[in-house]
């Protein structure tokens, strides 16, 4: 993450990871044209293309004339309405618009923005980057990919709204229509993919990195990305509220029914509906049961000796389940798999048998984004019996073994191994069913929507001085669709940790963001979780009354809810009602539940 964690020094600077050369460009370059395009297309507004000159960023009616009264409402929604007027009234065929058309419009506004700031941020990819330190460099390749997956989400979600219904018959998720929650994470992760953009460049010490032309331009070049992005999703998020007045604009449902799972759905626990009955079949197969496309093996046994070139050999953009069965070994990589990489599954011979390992680190000189051992952000991504984990070690502070970004990812039996930072999950949704995660300082952060279930976090033994944060959550806007739901869960502490547990308090989080929320229900909590609950960000940082610290009817010595802070943000959840908001099948969008399979999942509070 892009601070300094508690009891840590200051982390030494990120070595250059990978200067972008003229043909990193061009090819940004050619992904910003086919993401204009698309969009363009997507957005069905009878408005005349103009250029860039026209879109305003700051305040004010760049026509000194008054807004609408459309434009007025719209943007009462958002927390930054001038901004929005500002756009609106910039924006050609706005000030004729109705609310309903006014949605599309935002989305539009605001994609530009960000292929605006993507274009710019290329034209450092040359002598700039080269001449650069090291952090500067690793901090501007993460913005170029994070502003570049910004603008494929909102033209995903401008798609959404204006495609057509989708066919009754269609059971392809990527050629039907989407429905509110599909929009809602797509514009919740591009704003995520804006923050951690900036994060990355926080991670950059002013006047120690480089000669200091990259960080202050690309910060000039976001500019007040952040807050058009917060603006977009606010008004997509009020047209979806009971009685809101933008609720006229289409969003094509694949499934127009949502069926909230209770605590008498004995015979609906499976998984959720976006695993397809297949994907269920591998799942609970044994190994020797699934015929693979691909077969890592370290002997040459199989179709590949190391998992990279196996996910760099599988198709891209694929429909169909793309399996590769990965054998047993100690596998020493760091692995990407790039959003082009769909619905690809890593099946392993088990956890502990089958180890992907790195040793990446901040003290390395990379940034927290890129220290992963294991990093997926193509949509679909399944993983099973494996464990990954991150070598460098408490000492060299951040350094994260598997992070998360694709919309849809499901691990399962896995074990998450590291110390500061461990699991990344990043954004969009994700579901974790019995595995077990270990670390020390903000061990599960990040700002995805995710469910982990019937899964053990395991607090280590940290640095002198640290205390233990099981959570950091990074949700900074209040519409964003996102949190941590640890559900049915254990908390214990780890072998080298419990004999000095009292030396090393162990929280359940700390609010990374203003609107961090994160929710332990039904979980078993041991006695070395501290009875405050949870901690500040630091000794110093004022703790947001906007958090959302929730717990409900957790059990253990470290369950008891009478010595917890006393912030206005934390909650002990008391109503069913409330805590259903957190399981599958509300919070990370499970709409149809099939019949019972043969792994259990709860889709609602209990089976």
């Amino acid at each position: 993450m892009d601070h300094v964690k508690l009891g840590s020094p200051e982390p030494t600077r990120p070595r250059l990871r990978c200067a972008e050369g003229r043909g990193r460009r061009l090819l940004v370059v050619a992904s910003i044209v086919g993401v204009a395009l698309a969009v363009v297309l997507a957005v069905s507004v009878t408005i005349a293309v103009v250029g860039r000159s026209r879109l305003t960023s700051g305040g004010g009616s760049p026509t000194g004339r008054a807004p609408t009264e459309a434009i007025t409402r719209t943007c009462g929604v958002t927390l930054y309405p001038e901004l929005c007027i500002s756009a609106f009234m910039g924006f050609p065929g706005a000030e004729g618009a109705g609310e309903a058309e006014l949605v599309p419009m935002s989305l539009n506004v605001t994609h530009r923005r960000v292929v605006d700031a993507l274009y710019n941020a290329t034209g450092l990819g040359g002598a700039a980057a080269l001449l650069a330190g090291a952090r500067s460099s690793a901090a501007y390749g993460d913005c170029v990919e994070l502003l570049d997956a910004a603008a494929e989400l909102l033209a995903r979600s401008a798609g959404a709204i204006a495609a057509p219904p989708p066919s009754p018959d269609s059971v392809d998720a990527d050629t039907t229509g989407r429905d509110d929650d599909d929009v809602m994470t797509w514009l919740s992760a591009a704003l995520t993919n804006h923050d951690t953009c900036q994060d990355s460049l926080d991670e950059v010490v002013d006047g120690n990195d480089d000669d200091g032309s990259i960080k202050p331009k690309m910060l000039g070049y976001l500019g007040n990305l952040g807050e058009h992005l917060s603006n977009s999703l606010a008004i997509f998020a009020a047209r979806g509220r009971p009685g809101g007045d933008l609720s006229g604009v289409p969003v094509h449902n694949q499934l127009h029914r949502r069926l909230l799972a209770s605590d008498d759905d004995d015979d609906d626990a499976s998984f959720p509906s976006w695993v397809k009955h297949s994907d269920r079949r591998i799942l609970q197969a044994a190994a020797s049961e699934i015929e693979p496309d691909m077969v890592v093996a370290m002997d040459g046994t199989g179709t590949h000796r190391t998992i990279s070139d196996a996910i760099n050999a599988a198709p891209e953009r694929s429909h169909r389940r793309v399996v590769i069965y990965i054998k047993a070994g100690v596998y020493i990589e760091n692995i990407k798999i790039g959003r082009k990489k769909t619905n690809l599954m890593l099946v392993g011979d088990g956890a502990g048998k089958t180890v992907v390992v790195g040793h990446r680190s901040v003290y390395d000189n990379f940034t927290t984004f890129h220290t992963a051992t294991l990093a997926v952000t193509g949509p679909g991504f399944i993983m099973r019996d494996m464990t990954v984990e991150n070598r460098a070690g408490a000492a060299k502070h951040q350094a994260v073994a598997l992070l998360v970004s694709g919309d849809h990812a499901v691990v399962y039996r896995c074990t998450v191994l590291g110390y500061q930072d461990t699991l990344y999950v990043h954004a969009q949704r994700q579901f974790y069913r019995d595995c077990d995660v270990a670390g020390t300082v903000d061990f599960v952060f990040g700002n995805a929507a995710v469910v982990l279930q019937n899964c053990t976090l395991w607090a280590r033994r940290p640095l002198p001085r640290q205390k233990n944060t099981m959570t950091a959550q990074g949700r900074r806007d209040p519409n964003q669709s996102t949190g941590i739901s640890v559900h049915g869960c254990r908390l214990l502490p780890s072998p080298e940790l419990a004999p000095v547990q009292h030396d090393y308090p162990t929280y359940l989080g700390r609010p990374w963001k203003p609107y961090a929320r994160a929710v332990y229900m039904m979980s078993y909590m041991a006695d070395h979780v501290d009875a405050a609950g949870w901690l500040a960000w630091d000794e110093s940082a004022r703790v947001p009354d906007t958090l959302y610290y929730g717990e409900y009817r957790n059990s253990g010595p470290g369950a008891s809810v009478t010595g917890r802070v006393s912030w206005p943000g934390h909650r002990v959840i008391t109503l069913p009602e409330e805590a259903m908001e957190f399981t599958v099948g509300s919070f990370i969008g499970g709409y149809t539940w099939l019949p019972r399979t043969g792994v259990a999942f709860l889709a609602g509070l209990t089976d």
